[in-house]
């Protein structure tokens, strides 16, 4: 058995995700809504900025590791302002409009 790392931004707003966070829990529902909360949970993630998911899951598991952070690992926590998706997400959050990101 294998537990995926739930991503903060796949929890609909509002939600808990405290335990979700923590690697602890993931969700629970009834059988019959397994197949429609797939397919949203997907689209959720698709709709996502790539990058940042990609970030997030790598920075969530060098924490769980343990041990202090390099002065390298530090720094890369930065490395998305430099990104065209962080400008693409910057202006549409600015126009109030939903981002197309591109995974650059």
């Amino acid at each position: 058995m294998s537990r995926s790392l739930q991503q903060p931004s796949q929890d609909p707003p509002g939600s808990e995700d405290g335990a979700a966070m923590a690697g602890t829990a993931g969700t629970t529902m009834p059988d019959a809504d397994v197949a429609r909360e797939a397919r949203e949970t997907a689209q959720r993630i698709a709709d996502g900025a790539p990058l940042v998911a990609r970030w997030h899951k790598a920075f969530a598991r060098r924490l769980r590791a343990g041990g202090p952070l390099s002065e390298a690992e530090y720094l890369e926590c930065f490395d998305c302002f430099d990104t065209e998706d962080f400008r693409i997400g910057y202006r549409a959050f600015l126009a109030k409009t939903k981002p197309q990101f591109v995974g650059r």
